[in-house]
């Protein structure tokens, strides 16, 4: 079994006509769920039974802001622009021979400025659509 190392687990998004690296990125996550439909019935003998419903993704991460901006990667500043225009951004999740892919709606962006640290922004993206699975 080869464990995966977490450093080359990327973060792409479509950025600028191309698929781009999330720049800086210190961190990244996906994650998957189902909603479930209750079908409980009398003869259920007391027990809730369940169907699986509407099944939704989100995406993650977290990363330096560099102003002068990072050539061939998605900056900040470009994440930003991608937010306030609305569209989905196509998304990557993980590295050659694991990776998921989806379309993305980015809803949430922040900046974080501390005193004496390294400024930070975070972001998080909604799927739209099917996320898949490439090998």
């Amino acid at each position: 079994m080869a464990i995966q190392n977490a450093t080359n687990v990327v973060l792409s998004v479509t950025s600028g006509g191309s698929k781009q690296e999330i720049a800086h990125c210190t961190s990244a996550s996906l994650s998957v769920s189902m909603d479930l439909r209750d079908s409980t019935t009398k003869s259920s003998g007391g027990w809730q039974a369940n169907l699986g419903g509407l099944k939704s993704w989100e995406l993650s991460g977290e990363g330096f802001v560099e102003i002068a901006g990072v050539s061939g990667k998605a900056d900040s500043e470009e994440l930003f622009t991608t937010m306030i225009a609305g569209a989905a951004v196509e998304c990557d999740f993980g590295l050659s021979g694991m990776l998921y892919r989806g379309n993305a709606i980015i809803t949430s962006f922040s900046l974080d400025a501390g005193v004496e640290e390294n400024a930070t922004y975070s972001l998080s993206l909604t799927g739209t659509g099917t996320l898949t699975q490439n090998p």
